[in-house]
């Protein structure tokens, strides 16, 4: 049996390393690079059984895993999946199975798409800024505020719509202990370039920084997918389940059980 699976984050990685093991010829598909967006995470908590780690600590595991148990990984851009065939802008591969762990993207405010200083995710920050502005009151807020204190950028702020916030609370309290400035109830209304630094403008008043990190929320991100669809699973937070990774990883191995027993 092939099996075809597209998404090297944690999830895809479990089905991948998973399958392996039963001696079933597996492909594994990324478009970036291994790890997906755990690669931006300052500490990863929500696998109860591990120690914290940062996101570049579990990549390193991910990736050694994929070593030993000798996957193929093939790093191209998957764009459909039709009938056991996956598409990619290159070449056709084919395979009895397919699993679709590719995760999720962001909620975007394209308004504020201004430059290459504004983005959705903490490694595509540019390097050397000592100003940054946050959108967002969830996880990835607070977390992408502790690791940019601990990489040097100075100065923190996380802009919050409402007074309610998403995160988990000892994150909150490590970032606002650290010096992260946070502005409950306080929307950004519009973002200017103004020779590469970002004016953010809120009803409170004007504000300058030479970034804007934008946490909004993120959904299902999907190839374009067609035909029969009995031989082909979506797994993880591509799913539309919690995003939590250790539930991504039990679905992907719920799933491989059924490949196996050949539900």
């Amino acid at each position: 049996m092939r099996v075809g699976i597209v998404g090297a984050g944690p999830a895809g990685v479990t089905a991948a390393v998973f399958l392996s093991r039963y001696g079933i010829d597996v492909t594994i598909f990324e478009k970036e690079e291994i790890g997906g967006l755990i690669a931006n995470a300052w500490r990863i908590e929500n696998l109860p059984i591990l120690s914290p780690c940062s996101g570049e600590e579990l990549i390193a595991v991910l990736r050694k895993r994929l070593e030993e148990s000798r996957v193929k990984v093939v790093y191209e851009e998957v764009l459909s999946a039709e009938d056991g065939v996956l598409k990619t802008k290159s070449n056709s591969y084919s395979f009895d199975k397919l699993i679709v762990a590719t995760g999720t993207k962001p909620k975007r405010i394209e308004d504020f798409e201004l430059n290459r200083s504004v983005v959705y995710e903490f490694k595509r920050l540019p390097r050397g800024i000592g100003r940054l502005a946050i959108y967002g009151a969830g996880d990835a807020a607070f977390d992408g505020a502790l690791k940019a204190k601990e990489v040097g950028i100075k100065e923190v702020h996380v802009f919050n719509r409402t007074d309610r916030i998403r995160a988990v609370p000892k994150l909150v309290q490590l970032a606002l202990s650290s010096g992260v400035k946070y502005h409950p109830s306080e929307p950004i209304r519009k973002v200017e370039d103004r020779h590469g630094d970002l004016e953010l403008y809120t009803d409170v008043g004007c504000y300058q920084f030479e970034a804007l990190l934008l946490c909004l929320g993120r959904v299902p991100n999907l190839p374009v997918l067609r035909g029969e669809t009995k031989d082909l699973y979506v797994v993880g937070d591509a799913s539309g389940n919690f995003r939590q990774l250790a539930i991504a990883m039990g679905h992907a191995l719920e799933v491989c059980m059924k490949i196996v027993h050949g539900e």
